[in-house]
């Protein structure tokens, strides 16, 4: 069902993705001119993509193991944005936003014990038929 616990998890995570993405500023310069993560072309596609397929994994409340997938490989892709943003950055410094990627990192993990809880539940009530 969507309104899981693990689903609001995933929401937020989603949230904050579009947040750092639009809103937060990852790098800043000297002179006080900020950088987001939508001017850097690789890392834009790299978490959008990775939002996306949170919010397909959200829908995916009946393939436990597809969701599980679905998230590890948006956890990778963030992991790929960070990186994307750290090794770019040049003259540049960290600002607020890259510091709050680790939000929707613990989100997804906390999304995925979740998730390993339901199917152990399912597997458990399996075993008693």
């Amino acid at each position: 069902m969507i309104q899981r616990v693990q689903s609001v998890y995933l929401f937020f995570s989603i949230l904050f993705m579009v947040g750092i993405t639009y809103f937060l500023p990852v790098l800043i310069n000297e002179e006080g001119e900020v950088f987001f993560t939508h001017q850097f072309i690789y890392a834009h596609i790299s978490i959008l993509v990775s939002s996306f397929l949170l919010l397909c994994s959200i829908f995916l409340f009946k393939n436990r193991k597809k969701q599980l997938l679905f998230n590890q490989f948006s956890k990778f892709l963030l992991s790929v944005t960070f990186f994307i943003l750290f090794f770019t950055k040049g003259e540049l410094f960290p600002a607020r936003g890259m510091f709050v990627f680790i939000i929707p990192y613990l989100l997804i993990l906390l999304a995925n014990r979740f998730i390993k809880k339901d199917e152990n539940l399912v597997q458990s009530a399996d075993r008693i038929r």
